[in-house]
């Protein structure tokens, strides 16, 4: 977790909230914020903040989501692959393909209408809404369909790695 200050306002999670899907028995080790990971992690995010043209990364769609803690209610910036859905924006909680979801999830799930993204220098608070499992499936079928030939692969790979269902959650403009 790139950042950590307070949020401006404490606000209770809403009943819009989403109950997040269980985790794996096994999958891959999850990525942390030490060493290489912490400084690539905090490239990304510089990266994403830009005010470019959004779109790939040497290979990857990569935004700045900030969600607001679930337990410390202090914001976290993280890096993380988007593809978009007509207005909106699909990211997949793989984590890698690890056997729990990322920690940016349990944000997500119990504060669904505090996010915000940073993508091409601009600042977009958004809304989460996780997709049910069936429909997940469609939504990452397609992910895969319009995704690069790397990100295809390794979204396959993390798929493969794991044994729990990897959400898919669609951000919209709030």
């Amino acid at each position: 977790m790139t950042t950590q200050r307070p949020a401006t306002q404490t606000v209770p999670a809403t009943p819009s909230a989403f109950r997040p899907l269980p985790s794996g028995s096994y999958g891959n080790k999850q990525p942390t914020n030490r060493g290489i990971e912490g400084i690539i992690t905090r490239y990304l995010v510089r990266q994403a903040r830009k005010p470019r043209k959004p779109g790939a990364r040497n290979g990857a769609s990569v935004l700045a989501l900030t969600t607001i803690g679930a337990k410390t209610g202090l914001e976290r910036t993280n890096p993380v692959g988007y593809g978009v859905d007509g207005d909106g924006w699909l990211i997949t909680a793989s984590a890698a393909g690890a056997k729990n979801h990322p920690a940016w999830y349990y944000n997500l799930a119990a504060h669904p209408d505090r996010a915000v993204i940073e993508i091409g220098g601009e600042r977009i608070p958004v809304t989460a809404t996780q997709y049910e499992p069936e429909e997940a499936e469609r939504k990452f079928q397609e992910v895969i369909r319009t995704s690069s030939r790397m990100a295809r692969r390794t979204l396959l790979g993390y798929r493969a790695a794991t044994d729990r269902v990897i959400p898919i959650i669609r951000l919209t403009r709030r």
